[in-house]
């Protein structure tokens, strides 16, 4: 087994179980690798990742020890997946998911967009669609962590400003955050500058006072071209 898949598992172990001692057979890590492995495989619905672990039990079964009551190795069931996952903490999960890029990313300094999605596939319990605040790092191409903002009661600066605490402390390693115009606001500002971290928010033209704010804070300072090769660069991305 590879490194990183031995890193995975391990963390996945220390997620809690939520279910009952009684009755359960198929290991708890084992259950939950299978399924975050099948969505970064793209597969959107629990019938879809079953199928597809079954395919490669012959490569999974390498690490993921499954067995039902009977000591028969099998992937569980769709069915089964379901009852795991609707008492899993999510807090729980994505601690565990942060443990794993820690382990694996270098330790460089990281950069993280912050974004508000709609998740129109589900809904929550009045009909409405899910509103997500996510935290992705373009370098990595990974999400770093998702708050659900009409669960935080809020907008989406304040749902980032009441988990920046847990999101530096997550991943030391992430330095800078970047995000549209609807971050630029002076209590999240003031707050990312707390944890010692910078940000780079984009400013509306009708944001008239603080255009000449910075106008004159940027007036005496320096200016210089970019480089050929930071031209070339940016035009190879």
């Amino acid at each position: 087994m590879s490194a990183p898949l031995e890193i995975f598992v391990q963390c996945l172990k220390k997620v809690p179980d939520p279910r009952s001692k009684y009755g359960t057979s198929h290991p708890f890590p084992a259950a939950l690798a299978v399924v975050m492995l099948g969505l970064l495989a793209n597969l959107s619905t629990l019938a879809e990742i079953q199928r597809w672990a079954e395919i490669h039990f012959s490569q999974l079964r390498q690490f993921l020890e499954f067995k039902d009551k009977k000591g028969r190795r099998k992937i569980p069931h769709a069915i089964t997946f379901a009852r795991i996952l609707r008492e899993l903490s999510l807090a729980d999960l994505q601690d565990a998911f942060a443990e794993f890029l820690d382990a694996i990313l270098p330790d460089d300094p990281l950069a993280a967009a912050v974004d508000g999605k709609a998740a129109k596939q589900m809904t929550d319990e009045n009909g409405d669609p899910i509103f997500m605040l996510n935290v992705f790092a373009q370098t990595v191409k990974l999400p770093l962590a998702a708050w659900s903002v009409r669960g935080d009661k809020t907008n989406e600066p304040g749902c980032l400003k009441n988990h920046l605490e847990e999101l530096f402390t997550m991943y030391p390693c992430l330095k800078l955050l970047t995000g549209d115009a609807i971050f630029a606001q002076r209590p999240l500002l003031e707050a990312i500058q707390e944890y010692h971290r910078d940000y780079l928010f984009q400013v509306k033209d009708n944001q008239e006072k603080t255009h000449q704010q910075m106008k004159l804070v940027f007036e005496d300072a320096p200016q210089q071209e970019p480089s050929d090769q930071q031209v070339d660069k940016k035009r190879a991305a």
